[in-house]
């Protein structure tokens, strides 16, 4: 805990809350109905099965039960049970992608707020930097704002540059 001896307290005031709720996110996606260990899905894998409606895994079951004969290994019952699992837990995803947007935007929201107050004191500094009365430390610190703000312009490409031959 954080008042023993020898361990640090938290970060900052939000710390614990968010500790506690990392904690609680974690539990139910150990409390997840899925495999102990799943392989990792390939992105081609991930298209594939995305791409593909549940309508036709429903065509593909009913087709398997009239003509059992060409079955050979393959189960309409596991196609049906791919059915039911989507949609029974898409609730759940969709309610878990609004969980990771809503707290994608508050972080946004308070990030936000900050980076204009530092912006705005970027364009006071620089002039300020320019004057005769500026220090050498006030120079280094709006180089150092300059170099973690302003994003490097993209170069511009000389002719056949980039290019390569079609053989």
């Amino acid at each position: 805990m954080a008042g023993e001896p020898g361990e640090p307290g938290p970060a900052n005031r939000y710390t614990s809350d968010a500790s506690r709720r990392m904690a609680q996110v974690r539990a139910i996606a150990d409390a997840f109905p899925d495999e102990p260990h799943p392989q990792a899905l390939t992105p081609m894998e991930v298209r594939l099965a995305r791409h593909t409606p549940v309508e036709a895994l429903e065509s593909a079951a009913e087709f398997l039960d009239a003509m059992p004969h060409l079955a050979q290994g393959m189960d309409a019952e596991l196609l049906r049970e791919a059915i039911a699992f989507e949609l029974a837990y898409d609730g759940v995803r969709v309610e878990a992608l609004a969980l990771v947007r809503r707290v994608e935007h508050a972080i946004l929201r308070r990030k936000l707020k900050a980076v204009k107050i530092t912006r705005g004191l970027y364009r006071i500094a620089k002039g300020y930097a320019t004057l005769e009365q500026s220090t050498e430390a006030v120079q280094k610190h709006v180089l150092s704002l300059k170099r973690s703000l302003v994003r490097p312009r993209g170069r511009k490409r000389a002719k056949g540059e980039g290019k390569t031959d079609g053989g």
